[in-house]
């Protein structure tokens, strides 16, 4: 019994510290307070980014006549980054096929023909690959592109009253482009890839007929160099969209 109680203070003394152990491990939770600071900080650093580029709508005037043509312009003025983007949305009237009209009432009024732009696909030729693609457009830097639609009316019956007229652009962005090359280099690249898969050529002969074709190449590059290509989006390659949205203008028809 003696050796017992001799041997108390040691079980106390481990239990604690084994208790004080677990409690250490649990996990911390911050006060809810301090969660709510810091999701309004995410919010408020999210609002505060600058957009990609920004969107400017205006017209030549503000009063018009029932039948009147409205012409709109459309400013996309870049910030400091190059973006690859589909040229339908920034170099085409692609670009304003998500205009809003509102009356006084805030009503929204429908168009009687939408404003449309296709966006076909297309295989370009890259290292061998047929890389399926869509038509692109590389946006400078602090560039501006200008775009115009020649008439309002022709997709708007707009009776006589005031209108808020907006602009909205779901603009995608690519990490990576091809620029196709001119046809006679395709070509020619067509007859080297099949010459050098012939089997029934002589080595020293196929030799001869790729050096060849690879001068006339080089030489075609040369000649064409100056020529603006069109450039390809690998499907692929799209990192995301960002949303733009207009200023408001205001319309007036007589």
């Amino acid at each position: 019994m003696r050796t017992t109680l001799k041997f108390i203070p040691l079980y106390l003394f481990l239990f604690v510290m084994t208790l004080a152990g677990c409690v250490s491990s649990l996990p911390t939770t911050q006060p809810e307070s301090a969660q709510t600071d810091e999701t309004v900080s995410a919010a408020e650093t999210e609002a505060s980014r600058p957009p990609l580029a920004e969107l400017q709508l205006s017209t030549p005037k503000t009063n018009y006549a029932a039948k009147e043509e409205i012409p709109l312009q459309l400013n996309i003025q870049n910030g400091k980054f190059d973006l690859l983007v589909p040229a339908f949305a920034v170099a085409t009237k692609g670009a304003f096929t998500r205009i809003t009209v509102k009356d006084t009432n805030g009503q929204i009024v429908e168009p009687k023909r939408a404003i449309t732009q296709e966006n076909p696909q297309k295989y370009v030729a890259r290292d061998g690959k047929q890389v399926r693609c869509i038509h692109g457009f590389e946006l400078k830097a602090s560039s501006n592109q200008e775009l115009k639609l020649k008439d309002l009316q022709r997709y708007y019956r707009l009776q006589p009253g005031t209108y808020i007229v907006t602009l909205g652009i779901e603009l995608e962005v690519y990490r990576d482009s091809i620029t196709e090359e001119h046809p006679d280099v395709l070509e020619l690249q067509r007859d080297l890839t099949r010459l050098q898969n012939d089997p029934n050529l002589q080595a020293a002969a196929k030799q001869d007929a790729v050096n060849y074709f690879q001068e006339q190449i080089k030489f075609v590059k040369e000649r064409y160099k100056d020529e603006e290509k069109d450039l390809y989006l690998p499907v692929k390659s799209r990192r995301g969209k960002t949303s733009l949205v207009s200023n408001k203008i205001t319309l007036i028809i007589e």
